[in-house]
């Protein structure tokens, strides 16, 4: 592991432990704790420290069993509470979450909806299965998403296809 790895993955982390240990409102007590978001690249930019961060690079971000993989990725605060308000993935996007993987040339993350929208060639792929569109939401809360200006690929068995219709004269 290359020094400047090494430094951006701790920069991510111990800049996202100290938005963790600021001062908040009390959580509702149903509400279990979140894991960290842990990102990872080869180099990182902090511009107006604590407003907008970039990594470009071999970028990985993991959070909740899901990584979100890019060629760049930028990181954007709140600026009344500096917690992580979006990030916005560009170049080569893979999401991979549970068996599925979601590929697109851009995605945003919205943590607090936590939703990703794919645009730019956007497709997940399950099995041999594959859903395309213009855009592709995905609520990871939920585990469910919405396919805009799109198409389906659903592959089947050979055995299970309805007999041929059409009859000649």
């Amino acid at each position: 592991m290359s020094r400047r790895y090494f430094r951006s993955s701790l920069l991510i982390i111990a800049s996202i432990a100290a938005l963790a240990g600021s001062p908040t409102q009390a959580a509702p007590p149903e509400k279990k704790e979140a894991e960290p978001i842990v990102i990872t690249s080869n180099r990182m930019e902090a511009e107006k420290l604590g407003d907008k961060v970039t990594f470009s690079g071999k970028v990985a971000l993991k959070k909740e069993g899901m990584t979100l993989t890019s060629d760049l990725m930028i990181v954007f605060y709140d600026p009344g509470t500096k917690n992580i308000r979006e990030i916005e993935a560009r170049g080569n996007v893979v999401v991979r979450k549970e068996g599925r993987v979601a590929l697109a040339n851009m995605a945003t993350y919205s943590l607090r909806e936590e939703k990703i929208v794919l645009t730019g060639g956007a497709r997940i792929i399950e099995k041999e299965n594959q859903l395309g569109g213009e855009k592709i939401i995905l609520f990871m809360r939920d585990d469910r998403s919405i396919v805009e200006g799109g198409k389906v690929l659903l592959y089947q068995d050979k055995h299970d296809k309805p007999p041929d219709t059409k009859t000649r004269k």
